[in-house]
């Protein structure tokens, strides 16, 4: 599995294909087992918007949202991508993971995530670091104007775009960075390395990965 420099204190991990299609209810055990933590593990129902929400969840109901941080030793948060950007941040007593698509990008999924992580925690966005794992990349993610717009719209500078090829992980390092949070990119573009699934190559038959994190127990 892979990590991040950044995070190398925390328990977290990347997954690829041959860890299995997470798209399950669950985590699988050799993930769990990576991170060296028993869980309980909590991932949302990816809506692809900006909705930030703490575990455990209230009721025990899978709420809508595409950020999940925690403040509880022992559990992980999770995000399930297969092309979109995964983003786990950590700062003192706390953790959240990310799921940053497109249109998360341009909801700006990633400033409210760091927003609410910081809340949590007491802290400020830099006391915070990230590591943003596998995903499409600016070779594979030929787009349109509406993305380029939403994109252009909260991402600084223009190195994440290059015509009508925009990178992802590029905008979302340049959102972190504005905000003063330390950010590590690691992995290949999922489109091109099939060691991970990836939507826009294999379509419906695309499993997915995640990009999760936890607090020791």
């Amino acid at each position: 599995m892979l990590r991040a420099a950044s995070l190398l204190s925390v328990p977290h991990a990347f997954t690829a294909r041959e860890h299995g299609d997470q798209r399950l209810p669950g985590p699988n055990a050799h993930l769990l087992a990576a991170l060296g933590l028993s869980g309980p593990y909590f991932a949302a129902h990816q809506v692809h918007g900006p909705r930030v929400v703490a575990a455990p969840f209230a009721g025990g109901v899978l709420p809508s949202a595409d950020a999940v941080i925690t403040t509880t030793p022992g559990h992980v948060v999770a995000v399930r991508v297969a092309d979109c950007v995964p983003v786990l941040l950590a700062g003192p007593g706390v953790v959240a993971a990310v799921h940053a698509g497109w249109r998360g990008t341009a909801a700006d999924v990633v400033r409210a995530a760091v927003a609410a992580t910081c809340e949590a925690g007491g802290c400020a966005p830099r006391d915070l670091r990230a590591a943003i794992g596998p995903s499409i990349r600016g070779c594979c993610y030929e787009v349109g104007k509406e993305v380029i717009d939403g994109v252009g719209a909260v991402a600084p500078g223009a190195d994440w775009v290059d015509g009508r090829r925009v990178d992802l992980a590029v905008a979302n390092a340049g959102i972190l960075a504005s905000l003063g949070v330390a950010v590590d990119v690691v992995g290949p573009c999922t489109r091109c390395d099939h060691a991970y699934w990836s939507f826009r190559r294999d379509k419906e038959l695309a499993g997915r990965q995640v990009g999760a994190i936890g607090l020791p127990a």
